[in-house]
């Protein structure tokens, strides 16, 4: 009788949920939530929802302190077993008196179910909505490490939650049995486990992946590959050395700079990346010497000849080219089980190489005679030693032109009469004192008296005055050529290898692209709105006019309308926004009337009008097998990329949410594209269908 009570017991207790299904939407690629104060869970997020088990809503928040309820952690249990794409076979099913096929949760419920993860309450329900405890979350991790009554004890929920502490798990979690989780709590809590060992001995984290490489360090998140391919993943791992993995999930940059396993899936793609506790220390560097480091605090860090050094793609060693470092913003350490340093990184080399600017002199230290930095346009420069002669003939408050090296500092100054920079940039910061990020990289900052102007708007930038911006508009005027992709020419001036390009609907704000976003072969001449060209006669920077489609924003449409006036004097105009993963975009007025939900693209003009509306193109019942990863998908027999910022919302729950979590979630989606197929066509925003 008492084993029959405790069986019944415990059945009850198994009503379990998730956290990535409702109101979640953040990419996982995202650095992380406002509102996740403590470290530890904000790793836990980080690595969860690389792996599509968690993310967080779509005003960029993650709320930890929200407790859960059983149906929500139902589904986290089958998500991180790694056995999201199974549901479609529980679907359709009633297993419970109070949760109908209909429901959302209904195929990761019966799933969990016929996995004996959960029982429910013993009478045919198991109430979705009722908030899930400490001691039921704990018991069902326990048992997806594959522990039963007969490893833990006949006493519910107390020996479960001894067996947990034992085990590691309840590290930030209360050990309250019947207290309700929380958000927080569960991320750790799925953290700690994906981090610990199974009843067998074999690791967890082995469940969610084909394969796992251990000791692997990750150093660029969607990167190039030597050979040319793009969005992978640059690992480091001991003796395998540099290696390129295609990205099937987006990691979040907070992983960059750790060391860990590797997950990958059966085609060899990254799937997730769990950190260990190796020691890890990332210096701001102020001096590389033959044998150490030295930091901006002072602090020398002694290392061996011998140690691995990964700079940029090449594997060396610390004592062939520590000289190298020189430059270099931040160097990594990487430190063995015994305490030593084993391997280093090193940040890129800024990529300044023959930038120019023009302005005024506006400070020098230590003295304009031998100047070690200099002040221009709002912002310090190093000077290297090539250029001290050349800084020393002007003084403070003169108009001069420097040119810079790769690494950002000044190499030669001259007067503007002898050479003026073409300076093009968009608008970071407005007010009286303002930003703007130059297109050679580089940023101008200082009064302006000018504040007219938005952040995202493309402006010409001169020194006015001492310490003051002058902005204006670029101003739109077609080229007399076309632009030709592939040959890299306008006609037959040849572009920069470092051209800059923007492209923009009208004369809304500017996005900046690249070659690779343009799909077409050419552009014409009237779709080219300004071009500049460098002291070698090279086009360095062009003006598109609206020719990726890259400057909408994608979502759904939201339609209403807008009543301005008094008395009698009112009119009611219609009003059209989009909503997507960042929330409801600007309201703009239209004279269109815009079908409330259709998919599609929105600009705003500067008085808050529409200047774009772009209805996008649809295919219905696309299955999963037509994605390749994120970078494509085949529709009517057409491999059509994926944009980087497409934007994915699940249908049943109403919630924004990843390409990896929608392909677990179902099996058959509506895609939409702008452009057309063949030629130009880009996907911008997924919708799922119900799973089948």
């Amino acid at each position: 009788m008492k084993q029959r009570i405790l069986s019944a017991v415990l059945a009850a207790a198994l009503c379990l949920g998730i956290i990535g299904v409702v109101g979640l939407s953040l990419p996982a690629q995202a650095a992380g939530f406002s509102d996740i104060g403590d470290a530890d869970v904000s790793e836990a997020v980080s690595v969860l929802s690389s792996l599509g088990i968690v993310s967080g809503y779509s005003d960029g928040t993650f709320r930890p302190s929200e407790t859960l309820t059983c149906a929500q952690f139902a589904t986290l249990a089958v998500l991180a077993e790694g056995h999201g794409d199974q549901v479609a076979e529980s679907a359709y099913r009633t297993l419970f008196s109070d949760l109908p096929a209909s429901h959302w949760a209904a195929p990761y419920v019966n799933l969990a179910q016929s996995e004996g993860l959960i029982s429910g309450y013993g009478n045919g329900r198991f109430g979705p909505d009722d908030p899930v405890t400490i001691g039921q979350a704990v018991t069902i991790v326990l048992r997806l490490m594959g522990y039963g009554e007969e490893d833990v004890g006949p006493f519910w929920p107390q020996d479960y939650l001894s067996k947990g502490a034992d085990l590691g798990l309840l590290e930030g979690v209360r050990p309250q049995a019947d207290a309700a989780m929380t958000r927080g709590e569960a991320a750790l809590l799925l953290y700690a486990m994906l981090q610990s060992n199974c009843k067998d001995g074999t690791s967890y984290v082995e469940k969610l992946a084909h394969t796992t490489i251990s000791d692997a360090v990750l150093l660029q998140n969607d990167d190039t590959s030597p050979s040319g391919e793009v969005h992978t993943a640059q690992v480091y791992a001991g003796n395998s050395g540099l290696t390129w993995y295609t990205q099937d999930t987006a990691l979040p940059d907070t992983l960059l700079n750790r060391r860990g396993t590797l997950l990958l899936n059966e085609s060899g793609a990254v799937s997730g990346f769990l950190p260990d506790e190796s020691t890890v220390r990332t210096l701001s560097l102020a001096e590389a010497k033959a044998d150490r480091l030295v930091d901006e605090s002072g602090a020398s860090y002694t290392l061996s000849s011998a140690v691995t050094l990964v700079l940029d793609d090449t594997v060396t060693t610390y004592g062939e080219s520590w000289y190298e470092l020189d430059g270099r913003e931040t160097v990594t350490l990487y430190y063995s089980a015994s305490g030593s340093v084993n391997l280093i990184t090193a940040s890129e080399t800024k990529r300044y190489d023959g930038a120019v600017l023009t302005g005024y002199y506006e400070n020098v230290h230590p003295n304009a005679s031998n100047p070690t930095s200099i002040t221009l346009l709002g912002e310090t420069y190093p000077v290297a030693e090539e250029g001290v002669s050349a800084l020393a003939q002007f003084r403070v408050g003169d108009r001069i032109t420097v040119s810079f090296n790769g690494s950002g500092e000044i190499v030669d100054a001259c007067s503007p009469s002898e050479r003026s920079a073409v300076m093009i940039g968009l608008v970071t910061e407005t007010g009286n004192s303002c930003s703007v990020a130059l297109s050679n990289g580089l940023t101008a900052s200082g009064s302006c008296s000018d504040t007219t102007f938005a952040v995202g708007d493309l402006v010409r930038v001169s020194a006015s005055s001492l310490g003051t911006l002058s902005l204006s508009q670029v101003s739109a005027g077609t080229s007399s050529a076309a632009l030709q992709v592939a040959e890299r020419t306008l006609g037959s001036t040849p572009l920069a290898e470092d051209v800059v390009l923007y492209d923009r609907v009208g004369k809304t704000h500017a996005v900046q692209i690249t070659l690779e976003d343009l799909l077409v072969d050419s552009v014409p001449a009237s779709r080219i709105l300004y071009t500049a060209a460098n002291s070698a006669g090279e086009i360095d920077v062009l003006v598109l006019d609206d020719v990726t489609g890259d400057a909408y924003t994608y979502g759904i449409f939201s339609s209403g309308t807008k009543t301005e006036g008094n008395g009698n004097m009112q009119v009611t105009n219609r009003t059209v926004a989009v909503e997507n993963s960042a929330g409801l975009s600007q309201e703009c007025l239209t004279g269109t009337a815009v079908p409330d939900g259709q998919v599609g693209g929105l600009v705003p003009s500067s008085d808050g009008r529409v200047a774009g509306l772009l209805v996008l193109e649809e295919v219905e019942d696309v299955p999963r097998s037509a994605f390749d990863g994120t970078d494509t998908v085949t529709l009517s027999g057409v491999a059509v990329p994926i944009s980087d910022q497409v934007q994915v919302y699940n249908t049943d729950n109403g919630q924004w949410i990843t390409l990896a979590q929608a392909k677990a979630y179902t099996d058959t989606f509506t895609v939409y594209y702008s452009g057309t197929l063949g030629t130009d066509a880009k996907v911008r925003v997924i919708l799922t269908q119900s799973p089948s």
